[in-house]
Order: structure tokens, then sequence, then C-alpha cells
């Protein structure tokens, strides 16, 4: 097959298209995580509520008059108290990004294995996960040093003086940026690559996306405006479900009272769990569309056969 950025671009869809089902599945899994969520922030909605109305009490600190290391600390306390109730979902969270992930991976390269809308829990969910994991860690790395030379940068032009060495910092900046681009699209097909040839694929992707870095790069903003547009379309339906669950997206700002703010989050809401019932298939649709062009691109590149 040839690569082409537009017709990968569409490839979500037409799995989904394909396979209907797989976007139930997937939606559930999400929907699973969503509940999981709305169970720890009813269960620990006390914390939360601390620590916003300790928020709010220094926000109300006189002008020119620093809050105390009293408060400081007992805003710690609070925010470590309210984001220790959610540190067991982290991993789990993890577990359904890598089986949504390859099970996205699996629909393009893989389509005979339909079961359960693509999904498993096997070797090639631990890969993804492994490979996921070690990339993360190496971008968030180089993210750093270009950080580091920023700052080095920023450091010369305040040493020179002058109103030109500014741009010593605005060309950092802008290297950077290209850079940590250029990387994540050159590591981009890093998950197909793993699901399909089921093994740890660390760096292989840079050969595959040799001499594609504009396709695949106009192929991503393609998709990125595609999962925009349901977005804000699904605000639609979202919107108004949000409102009858109780939540409102200022209620910080507005003085609404904490305590029946975060009530609305109760797992026994019934329009909560509806709102996270269609937002679900939201998410679960924006990651096919998402993630389904990177697979496509790899299994055209490999021509990897697509029928099954």
């Amino acid at each position: 097959m040839t690569f082409s950025a537009t017709e990968a671009a569409f490839e979500g869809f037409r799995v989904v298209r394909r396979k209907p089902t797989a976007l139930i599945w997937w939606a559930a899994l999400y929907f699973l995580l969503s509940a999981a969520s709305l169970l720890a922030m009813g269960m620990n909605a006390d914390a939360w509520i601390e620590f916003v109305r300790i928020s709010e009490q220094m926000e109300q600190t006189p002008a020119g008059q620093p809050p105390s290391q009293e408060e400081f600390m007992s805003l710690f306390n609070a925010m470590f108290a309210a984001m220790a109730s959610f540190s067991w979902l982290l991993p789990l969270q993890l577990i359904v990004t890598s089986v949504l992930t390859a099970a996205i991976a699996r629909a393009v390269t893989r389509p005979a294995e339909s079961a359960f809308g693509y999904m498993r829990l096997s070797i090639d969910e631990v890969r993804v996960f492994v490979v996921t994991l070690v990339l993360g860690i190496v971008l968030v790395a180089a993210w750093v040093a270009c950080i580091f030379v920023i700052g080095i940068l920023m450091g010369i032009a305040f040493g020179i003086g002058e109103g030109w060495a500014g741009l010593l910092v605005l060309a950092g900046m802008v290297a950077g940026v290209v850079l940590m681009i250029w990387l994540t699209v050159r590591w981009s097909l890093a998950v197909p690559i793993t699901v399909a040839e089921k093994r740890m694929a660390f760096f292989d992707s840079f050969a595959v996306t040799k001499g594609r870095f504009w396709g695949l790069l106009g192929m991503a903003i393609l998709a990125g405006i595609m999962a925009i547009v349901i977005g804000l379309l699904s605000l639609v339906v979202v919107a108004p479900l949000t409102m009858m669950s109780g939540v409102s997206m200022f209620g910080g700002m507005s003085g609404e009272d904490p305590a029946a703010m975060f009530e609305a989050y109760r797992a026994l809401n019934p329009w909560m769990l509806v709102t996270a019932l269609v937002n679900a298939v939201v998410y679960a649709l924006t990651v096919g569309v998402v993630y389904a062009p990177f697979a496509a691109a790899y299994r055209d590149i490999k021509s990897v056969p697509a029928a099954g």
C-alpha cells in the first residue's frame, strides 16, 4: 500500500463503521473508570471540601499581606490528602490507557481479532504499557533538558543586557517546541509496531517514519481537528446533562458552598452517572479518531494486509 496522510486520518471512523460494537466496548471500559473516579470523589468529598475552603480563605487575605506559614502548611496538607484519595486510580488509568491503545492498534493491524472490541489483557498490553511508559519518561526528560537550556539562554540574555539578546531566548523556545514535535512524530508509531509485530519497539518507529515526518504531522493535525469537532459537538448533549447533575463549572469562582458543589459527585447521583456514560462514548470515539490513524500509517507504510 501507499501511505496517504489524508486517508489514514479517517481510519478511526472506518474502524467504528466496520465494527460498531467496538465503540460500545471501549465506552464501557472508560465508563467503569469514570464510575470508579466518582466513587473516589464521593468517598473522599470531605478532603476536597477542606482543600477548597482553605484555598478560599487564603484568597481573602488582605492585599499586601502574605499568607502565614501555617496557612501554607494547612493548604499543602489538605491538597495532599485530596490528591492521595485518588492515588489508587493512577494504575487503573494506565491499565485502561494501555488496553484502549492496544485495542485500537489491533483493530487496524489485526482486524480478525475483533472479540470484545479488540480489547485484551494479554502480553500485548504489557508491552504497550512498558513502551508507552519508557517513551513517556524519555520525552519528559527531553523537555526538562529543553527547559534547562532555555534557562541558560535567559541567563545569558540578562547578562548581555541588550534588547536583541531576547532573541536567543525566543530561538531556544522555538527550537525546544520543534524538537518535541519532531520526537513525538518520529516515535508516534511505536505502539502500532509493538502490537502488530508482538514485540517491544522502542526505537523502530524512527526507521518506519523516516522521510514521512510532514505527512504524519499533517495526519496528526487533521485527526486532532476532528477530535476537537467531536468534543464541541458533544457539548450539545453533555452541557445540559452536566447542569442537571448539579455540577457548576464555575462554582468555586461564584462563591458556591464547596459542600454543595462536591455533593453532585456522589456516585449515587443518577444524572452524574448518565453524564459519565455519555462522556465515555465521546471519549471512546475521540480516542479511536486520534490513535487509529497512526496504526493505519504503520499498516500502509509496511504494507500490512488490512483484510480480516
